[in-house]
């Protein structure tokens, strides 16, 4: 402990690889989120865990006696009913109390209770702050990116904007997260990052076109198709979760991060709300940033990303302004900050995005990974700020809010592509980024084929020619085959 001028206090011992620490509102207590990672080659697995520290007597008098580290022992026993359930246990041969790492701690108005981001189990933990004990443990569940509006840009090697629907399922496995009331209930703001676990000899990252990583042919009879490196073969998915028989092949792609955010329940666990590809589809449409579509914080390369986690959110911060609560969600590759109005978690609307990182050089601020909130009545200038530290360019950014901006919504989110994919066809099935009415013309204009509500094309009847595409709502697309 410090005070605000840097001058050392007091200092207490916590449990293995505290990763984030806060203060709960009251200021009573501090929290650590204790991350328990393993050593390189896990010989050395310690376990996750939360340290509470009481300082309401004050700095002066704090000592090691006023730390209570909360370890997830009581779940040992537990575990397969918890996998049952979605959590998300890796490693055999460890505890899941070794397993479960925190992440990210948020904490109630009223400082009674904690949830607490169990990040790579794709989970979240519930403190009782009155007895500093858990009192449960739930799975996020997983994001379907075959339905419509879950779309993804997932390959760097084809040239072009992708957003489509994949047969992928993903862990949302939030990074940070943050804690509101609405309505009599609970909810929790996370930013689906995603993390894999990667140790020598315990690597949980492998690309669908790997030739270790097979697919089912029952579950996935398009394999040939999404193994192609400009579709979906290099994209960066578990080897740890999927494969759910005898045999060595996959039956559900598992996809690391949900390149979203959303709200839950805590109250009855369940997803309220998901943005679904609201932040790829803003960056990928949007001039002023779509020239660094998913580009790294490392190179204004565009795409570079895709492969991987995309714009990648994480972290999220909420502010309370005029009579509204909005959240605010850091991009950490892209970088900027994405704003959301979830007064009411039914009926969350996008408000802005602002990116302080030129598009036209490598320039600007380079990898958000901080995030926070500095109301009026605190600030200097009596305004609303929102801070963001840059990890890459190791600078920190202070965006002022207009509270006027905030009532206009500034986008809304449409079918605004519509690709056929691979495009001359190849093997008689082409497929769409996102599903469609279409009639396709042959090039007389004859109209030789119509489906609603469709995803793919069988050409295989179609002779060799140029053909055209067209959408119920007017777009037409050029189609190829060989």
């Amino acid at each position: 402990f410090f005070n605000t001028d840097g001058v050392f206090q007091k200092q207490v011992t916590v449990g293995a690889l505290p990763d984030m620490i806060t203060f709960t509102p009251d200021g009573t207590k501090v929290l650590t989120a204790n991350e328990g990672q393993p050593n390189a080659d896990y010989s050395v697995d310690p376990e996750g865990s939360v340290s509470v520290i009481d300082i309401s007597a004050g700095i002066a008098s704090l000592s090691q006696s006023n730390v209570t580290t909360i370890l997830f022992t009581q779940f040992n026993s537990q575990e397969s009913a918890l996998m049952a359930g979605g959590i998300r246990k890796l490693k055999a041969s460890s505890t899941l109390s070794q397993d479960l790492e925190p992440e990210y701690i948020t904490i109630s108005a009223d400082s009674q209770k904690a949830w607490v981001a169990l990040q790579e189990n794709n989970a979240i933990a519930e403190i009782n702050l009155t007895n500093n004990t858990y009192t449960s443990i739930w799975a996020l569940g997983t994001k379907d990116m075959s339905v419509v509006g879950n779309g993804a840009d997932i390959s760097d090697n084809n040239g072009q904007i992708l957003i489509a629907n994949w047969p992928i399922k993903s862990f949302y496995q939030p990074d940070g997260i943050a804690t509101y009331s609405a309505g009599g209930s609970n909810y929790i703001v996370t930013a689906n990052e995603g993390d894999e676990k990667e140790y020598t000899g315990f690597v949980e990252r492998i690309t669908i076109g790997a030739s270790g990583y097979g697919l089912d042919a029952v579950a996935y009879p398009q394999a040939a198709m999404l193994k192609e490196s400009y579709n979906a073969g290099r994209f960066r998915v578990s080897a740890f979760s999927g494969n759910t028989d005898a045999d060595t092949d996959f039956e559900q792609i598992y996809a690391l991060g949900g390149r979203s955010f959303s709200i839950f329940n805590t109250d009855t666990k369940q997803l309220v709300f998901d943005s679904g590809d609201d932040f790829e589809m803003y960056t990928a449409f949007t001039p002023s940033i779509n020239p660094i579509f998913n580009a790294d914080h490392e190179d204004n390369t565009p795409k570079g990303r895709s492969r991987a986690k995309g714009p990648e959110p994480e972290g999220v911060t909420l502010a309370e302004i005029a009579g509204k609560t909005f959240a605010f969600i850091g991009l950490e590759r892209i970088g900027g900050v994405m704003v959301y109005d979830v007064t009411s978690p039914n009926d969350v609307k996008f408000v802005d995005y602002k990116n302080s990182r030129s598009v036209s050089a490598y320039a600007g601020d380079h990898g958000p990974e901080g995030i926070t909130y500095i109301k009026a009545a605190n600030s200097p200038t009596n305004k609303d700020y929102i801070v963001v530290a840059n990890e890459i360019s190791g600078t920190l950014t202070l965006f002022e809010i207009n509270t006027e901006n905030l009532s206009v919504p500034g986008f809304e989110k449409e079918p605004k592509t519509f690709v056929l994919f691979p495009n001359p066809a190849v093997d008689g099935i082409v497929y769409f980024n996102r599903i469609a009415d279409i009639e396709v013309f042959d090039y007389t204009g004859k109209s030789i084929h119509k489906a609603k509500q469709a995803l793919t094309i069988d050409t295989s009847s179609f002779a060799s020619g140029i053909y055209l595409v067209k959408t119920s709502e007017g777009i037409t697309k050029k189609l190829v085959v060989k």
